[in-house]
């Protein structure tokens, strides 16, 4: 049986990740998919018993320039599944990128965090937006994009204040996340539409699309142009480790498998914060 990498991927995506794999894991793959395309990877059109690691290898580090460490990682994570299932249904004999690197000339991807005094804007502009009350909820719970749209009312305890995340990323596949007095009084002031917590205007349960759409009016009537959805998570861990959050804690409250992972991003925040309040020490302060 023979077929081409191209053939495969799609064919690939479908079968193995559509129904496998969270949404946004298919969304990420399917991009990660366009780019290879897009950058005209010349082993695309060959079949996969004749592709090899070095063809792959000079193909990511052409990439290095031009995306994050993350994206090339999402790369390498595609082709690599792509061949492993491959060799379960006979197109080829071997996986050639077992050790397969990331070039070192890769930038890391930043996201940027909002100032306190940018998350004044923003918390501003979003009381004037019909779904900005969402845009709050980030803010104050940190939530990822899919996990906020995926939020149902049976895994908001009224009571204790707080939320239960059952899509997670963590080992125990959920997480509970206290809410401060303004997040709970979000949800207590919205109407129980259907099943899902947070709806757009036409009351159906919130789309990742319809929050871009929010974040881009919010770009528009602050002029802070970098605002994400990604922004507001960041911008919630930033204010916790500004306060002293304990890591753990943090970790905790943003999901992540690994606490080591969470000091590496949120170590820098840290310096910055306390390099900003020493400067308060120059004379222009005082």
């Amino acid at each position: 049986m023979h077929i081409t990498l191209n053939e495969w991927l799609d064919t690939w995506i479908e079968a193995y990740v559509k129904n496998s794999k969270s949404e946004n894991t298919y969304r990420c793959y399917k991009d990660s998919i366009r780019r290879i395309r897009k950058a005209e990877a010349p082993f695309l059109n060959s079949d996969l018993r004749d592709i090899n690691e070095i063809e792959i290898q000079a193909f990511i580090n052409s990439l290095g320039k031009k995306y994050a460490k993350s994206t090339l990682n999402h790369i390498r994570v595609v082709i690599d599944q792509a061949f492993a299932t491959g060799i379960v249904n006979g197109y080829c004999e071997r996986n050639p990128i077992h050790k397969l690197t990331l070039p070192t000339d890769a930038g890391e991807k930043e996201v940027r965090a909002l100032t306190q005094h940018e998350q004044e804007i923003v918390e501003a502009a979003a009381q004037t937006d019909p779904l900005g009350h969402i845009v709050l909820f980030f803010l104050y719970t940190g939530l990822r994009t899919h996990e906020l749209c995926n939020l149902k009312w049976v895994d908001y305890n009224k009571k204790s204040k707080y939320i239960i995340i059952k899509k997670s990323k963590t080992k125990a596949g959920m997480r509970i996340v206290p809410l401060i007095d303004e997040a709970a009084d979000i949800l207590d002031s919205l109407t129980h539409y259907n099943d899902y917590i947070f709806n757009n205007t036409r009351k159906q349960p919130v789309s990742e699309t319809v929050l871009k759409k929010v974040y881009l009016r919010l770009r528009r009537k602050t002029g802070i142009d970098f605002v994400t959805n990604h922004v507001y998570r960041h911008s919630f861990a930033t204010r916790l480790v500004e306060n002293g959050v304990d890591y753990k804690a943090l970790s905790s409250l943003m999901g992540h498998t690994d606490v080591s992972f969470t000091l590496r991003r949120y170590a820098t925040t840290e310096y910055d914060f306390l390099r900003q309040q020493i400067n308060l020490l120059h004379k222009d302060h005082l």
